[in-house]
């Protein structure tokens, strides 16, 4: 390999690494019993690189201080790729009077951020995982064409504790900024 393309491979990294992966972060407001607080909502749309590298569409949901609330919800049960709460998680959008609703099974990481956020996140393969892709899509469609609303509620898997239920509005400014960002991504 020649020198400066050596050096380039070795500041940038490969190809794949060099290219951020494409997110829009927005910000919404949960309820968890009588708890109110401020959290983000953030979007995903990563490309295919090659027969190696698979992108994904995908949203995940920051919780603010989730410290706070550990006394009220058993964010334990979420963590990790072997998380055990099931499908306890209702996302919900609506746009232009028709809602879109989607039951799924999301695990979460506690963040490193200063807000000492957890995080729930919801994705799709955009190759061989078509229906997951065609399901994540239908739910994020309607978040693109103007203003909507976006609704992630989670179930408590402690009997008789609160939901965290978090909620996004979306502008139609922000709906532009989701088309941009998501439209490589939606399944057709």
């Amino acid at each position: 390999m020649p020198i400066p393309l050596l050096l380039a491979f070795l500041l940038l990294g490969s190809p794949a690494l060099a290219q951020p992966q494409q997110s829009l972060t927005l910000a919404g407001q949960a309820r968890t019993g009588e708890d109110v607080r401020a959290v983000r909502f953030v979007f995903l749309c990563s490309a295919n690189e090659g027969p190696n590298v698979t992108g994904a569409l995908g949203l995940e949901l920051y919780v603010a201080g989730h410290g706070s609330l550990r006394g009220a919800f058993d964010f334990d049960a979420f963590e990790g790729p072997d998380a055990r709460a099931g499908r306890l998680t209702q996302l919900e959008t609506t746009a232009a009077g028709t809602t879109t609703r989607l039951r799924a099974m999301v695990s979460g990481w506690i963040g490193v951020d200063a807000d000492a956020p957890f995080a729930f996140g919801l994705s799709a393969a955009r190759r061989r995982d078509e229906t997951q892709l065609r399901e994540v899509s239908r739910l994020l469609r309607p978040l693109t064409a103007g203003a909507a609303q976006l609704v992630w509620t989670l179930g408590n898997t402690r009997p008789g504790g609160p939901s965290i239920v978090a909620r996004l509005d979306v502008s139609p400014a922000d709906a532009e900024r989701l088309r941009t960002l998501l439209a490589p991504c939606l399944a057709r």
